[in-house]
């Protein structure tokens, strides 16, 4: 056995899937909203017995090491590492590529360099600065160690003294994580100096850049710099504070989403534990899937300018096809009822608020209501131009609401405040709205098409397959011998049943599945998970239905068998003059249908 084998062996495909979707028992398999695509009725399947899964809506299949590369973005190398290490197995003589190596040290200099700030911050006096400007705004030792808050020395060097000249890092790999540059005199320095730095983490755990905040308030510097873009950064698909609060957010099933690290960690310290920050100025689709893999709810509290607005219209456009219930925070009904009017962002409220502030989550209002009312505020809703421009600006984001019940209620909404009759209401949001939809045609991510249609007799033939191995282990054996010698016009079902019949004892699925070719493989793990069939079999006679469909496959093959003998003899026909070989050609196939059509009636 192969250690890469060992290793899988030693995993359960459906912990590991479980851990990171909600599965549900689904006769022998399990069953899920495909984390792969946008859908809305579950088309996901994981079989125990096989180790694999597959969905019927995209196409996607594969086993443990695929879903965790798929999934979680995990390289082969750290997605057969991560699993080994579950199992406590020691990776022997594995070779990985360049790309694994060098990843897997620039995680390593990044992870040390959040260990040499936080030991900066905590531990050294240089650090007291920081520490004291975190005490002022009230951040406790709990945040500092749990956010693993550090702090940059002001030097140009610091950096490159520790990860360099004592862990003996080469310069030009230090470059390649951000956090050092070369200058043009080809100098290296630290790109981050006397600043507060917040390791940013990907959903996993790992340090893959930092943001600085700049404490010295008289340098004519940016306030808050990020690492560059890089092989392992990318602003667009973080999010500051998901990885530490992830169980969290998924036990309380909602998420806030705010604009700052200071937003996050006041929150969490006010016992709003479900919260995360995006890098950046707006959220991503990356973002919006990271959020909607843990919580059913996103709460925005962005600010509500027209930044804040613009990515509130987003965000819609995002969760579209996605079971997500998008809110937002009512921003002018919370200052109204503050204490003081110095309440500006989510880390005042929190601070100074909490109580207000958790209350203002639970009571977050819908997107649509949230936008309606932003809308109606900036237009006179009295003029007709006014009113244009309210139907104008509102016909997209109604049009985009998927449930009838709900859509109504906001046509009804805008109805009232514009005194128009609804029926006018509704012509005239379904006209603009579709206008701009034909103008600006947006790409709809949707579940790519795995397979064409298929043919009557190729769907017979896998539900017979499928339903050959939910018979009993006595008809199982007889059974598959007697299909054995069918002409299948399915591609991979004869040579499934031929490898079949020479592991008939003591017959163990899983490591049948593992005996065949990758193809044949993905061919029987669509037969037995194939949602249609389970539902098909539910309160059924397998054997009475075995029977049945055996009769259908058997009859529709000698169907097809004629069809083509009666083309050969069309072609022959067709001839002004046959050769005598020809015409016992045409003897020989009169008599094959002959023999065809008596075992139809058999």
């Amino acid at each position: 056995m192969s250690q890469i084998q060992e290793v899988k062996d030693a995993n359960n495909i459906v912990e590991i899937i479980g851990e990171r979707i909600d599965l549900k028992a689904s006769g022998s398999s399990f069953r899920a909203r495909c984390p792969f695509h946008n859908e809305k009725t579950p088309s996901f399947f994981v079989h125990p017995e096989m180790q694999r899964y597959r969905c019927f809506g995209c196409g996607e299949s594969g086993d443990v090491l695929n879903f965790l590369q798929n999934y979680d973005g995990m390289t082969f190398y750290e997605a057969l590492k991560y699993l080994a290490d579950r199992a406590a197995i020691t990776l022997k003589d594995f070779n990985r590529t360049s790309e694994d190596e060098e990843r897997e040290q620039l995680l390593a200099i990044l992870n040390l360099s959040k260990e040499y700030y936080h030991f900066l911050l905590t531990e050294h006096r240089a650090g007291q600065v920081a520490l004291k400007y975190l005490k002022d705004r009230a951040v406790n030792n709990q945040s500092i160690k749990l956010f693993n808050l550090g702090y940059s020395l002001a030097s140009w060097d610091g950096l490159i003294n520790y990860l360099h000249k004592k862990k003996k890092y080469p310069l030009d790999l230090i470059v390649k994580t951000g956090l050092i540059i070369k200058g043009n005199d080809g100098r290296y320095y630290d790109r981050f100096r006397g600043r507060l730095m917040f390791p940013l983490k990907n959903h996993r755990g790992q340090v893959v850049g930092f943001s600085g905040r700049l404490l010295d308030q008289q340098a004519k510097e940016a306030k808050y710099i990020n690492s560059p873009e890089t092989s392992l950064y990318h602003k667009s698909k973080l999010l500051f504070g998901y990885s530490e609060l992830f169980r969290e957010i998924r036990k309380s099933n909602k998420v806030l989403v705010v604009e700052g690290e200071f937003d996050v960690i006041s929150s969490a310290q006010a016992h709003l534990n479900y919260v995360v920050a995006i890098k950046g100025s707006a959220l991503t689709s990356d973002q919006i899937d990271l959020l909607s893999r843990a919580a059913q709810t996103i709460i925005l509290a962005f600010d509500q300018d027209d930044a804040g607005i613009e990515a509130s219209k987003r965000a819609i456009t995002l969760i579209k096809d996605k079971d997500v219930d998008l809110r937002v925070i009512d921003f002018p009904s919370l200052k109204k009822l503050a204490k003081t009017d110095n309440l500006k962002d989510p880390d005042d409220f929190a601070r100074f608020e909490p109580k207000l502030w958790r209350e203002a989550a639970n009571q977050s209002i819908s997107v649509y209501s949230f936008l309606l009312n932003v809308i109606f505020a900036n237009h006179d809703a009295q003029t007709p131009d006014g009113k244009r421009k309210i139907i104008n600006e509102l016909a997209p984001i109604i049009a985009s609401i998927d449930h009838l019940v709900e859509k109504e209620f906001y046509l009804q909404k805008i109805s009232e405040k514009l005194n128009v009759k609804l029926s006018l209401i509704k012509e005239d949001i379904e006209r603009v709205a579709q206008k701009k939809s034909s103008a600006e045609k947006p790409a709809k991510k949707d579940a790519p098409k795995s397979d064409q249609v298929k043919e009557h007799q190729q769907v017979l033939e896998e539900y017979l397959l499928f339903l050959l191995f939910k018979l009993d282990s006595e008809t199982f054996e007889q059974e598959v011998k007697k299909v054995l010698s069918l002409n299948y016009q399915t591609p991979g079902i004869s040579n499934i049943l031929e490898s079949l019949a020479s592991k008939l004892n003591n017959f163990n699925l899983e490591k049948f599945s593992k005996s065949l070719a990758d193809d044949l493989k993905e061919i029987l793990m669509e037969c037995l998970l194939n949602p249609v069939f389970i539902k098909n079999t539910e309160n059924v006679d397998l054997k009475k239905e075995w029977q049945k469909i055996l009769v259908q496959v058997k009859q529709n093959i000698v169907h097809s068998e004629i069809e083509k003998i009666n083309l050969e003899l069309q072609a022959l026909d067709n001839k002004n003059e046959r050769s005598a070989k020809e015409e016992q050609r045409v003897n020989d196939l009169l008599e094959e249908i002959v023999k065809k059509q008596k075992q139809l009636k058999a």
